[in-house]
């Protein structure tokens, strides 16, 4: 699980390195905001379906699986995707329909991976979990290498982007023996779905949003890819994590269900202490040499500013530690606190580009950071509540 975690991303980072120096910043610019808008859908949607599917499946009476709600909730984010994509067409999309219908199957294919990699970890198939996150990058990027070297440009190119989600179904994550299960509750299950949805919400704004935010305050294209970019790369521990926390929400799901309260609570307070040590370690380190390692992995064109780099840095530091402490309130089903946790990060961070006076980037920079630091701290102290 861990290996096919880590190739993924690696190869998640070789397509963006890949494409962008073959297409350049301004060209490449209209992939950066489809793969923004699938990060967005997929974190801030199809994580919780994937998440509340482990923590269903690993109860020790789990209840039917919500198809319904499942399905309605995949298809309104495909129909609020392609809408957003009408709207921005032409800022954003340089006016060509054609990247509404690729917008559309790549948010709804990944609705369907989500789910099925729930199932994959909720029954303890870790070793296919980790296979299917693997072969969903590598496969992306193997289709677009072969498509660049034809000589694509940027809407043929966000096709592949499609392509590798559904590697999933090659394990039948939805496949196998019959389960016993309790009936189905729609209400209750609502209950933690949404405010999860919500919290997740303003968590990925927070994390993802970035781009766009530079881009709606004036920044030319260049500005906004050199931010995408910048923040992509630095975004390499989180974007593992989101693969590895389907690993301890099954033993935090266990820790819920024996009310070990005590445990749960050292946890909270154990990770608290290491992200505040992180976030500093990874601000002096981004301010160091983080400037030059975008320059070394994506050229020139692409070196952001040190302060731009070290703000990436501890920022997604604070935000990978956050994801892990938020799963102990998934696990109790707490998914209100955590609802309100990332409100008032996201708060903060509306607060920080408000006020602040500088450059686009280093404004939406330093909102990120303050963002990720206030939610952080508001997990913390739900988790280590009873």
């Amino acid at each position: 699980m861990v290996v096919g975690t880590l190739v993924g991303a690696i190869a998640a980072y070789l397509f963006q390195l890949i494409a962008g120096r073959s297409l350049g910043p301004t060209e490449f610019a209209p992939v950066t905001v489809l793969w923004t808008i699938q990060f967005l859908a997929f974190t801030t949607v199809f994580m919780p379906i994937e998440q509340l599917t482990i923590r269903r499946l690993s109860a020790a009476e789990p209840v039917a699986t919500p198809w319904r709600l499942y399905g309605g909730l995949i298809a309104g984010t495909v129909a609020a995707s392609v809408v957003f994509g009408i709207l921005t067409l032409d800022r954003l999309f340089d006016g060509e329909a054609g990247y509404l219908m690729v917008i559309a199957v790549l948010v709804g294919a990944y609705g369907l991976f989500a789910l099925g990699r729930g199932f994959l970890a909720g029954r303890l198939r870790y070793r296919e979990y980790g296979l299917s996150t693997m072969a969903e990058s590598v496969l992306r990027l193997a289709v677009a290498i072969g498509l660049l070297a034809l000589g694509v440009d940027a809407l043929g190119l966000g096709w592949t982007l499609v392509i590798g989600a559904f590697a999933v179904l090659l394990w039948r994550p939805f496949g196998g023996p019959g389960e016993q299960h309790q009936p189905h509750r729609p209400g209750k299950t609502a209950a933690v779905l949404f405010p999860f949805i919500v919290a997740n919400g303003a968590a990925q704004t927070i994390v993802a949003a970035g781009p766009l935010i530079v881009g709606a305050l004036g920044a030319p294209a260049a500005e906004v890819s050199v931010f995408f970019e910048t923040s992509l790369l630095f975004r390499a521990p989180l974007t593992v994590s989101y693969s590895l926390v389907a690993r301890i929400l099954p033993p935090f799901t266990a820790f819920a269900e024996r009310d070990d309260f005590a445990t749960m609570r050292r946890w909270a307070l154990r990770l608290g202490a290491v992200g505040v040590a992180a976030a500093a370690a990874a601000y002096g380190v981004g301010r160091w040499v983080g400037a030059d390692i975008v320059d070394l992995m994506l050229g020139a064109k692409f070196r952001p500013s040190e302060e731009l780099a070290a703000l990436a840095a501890a920022g997604v530091a604070i935000a990978t530690l956050a994801l892990f402490t938020q799963q102990l309130l998934i696990a109790r089903r707490a998914t209100a606190r955590l609802a309100a946790a990332w409100l008032l990060g996201l708060a903060v961070a509306a607060i920080v580009v408000w006020l602040d006076g500088s450059g686009d980037s280093i404004r939406v920079g330093r909102a990120f950071l303050a963002g990720e630091a206030a939610a952080f701290g508001g997990l913390v102290i739900a988790a280590s509540q009873r």
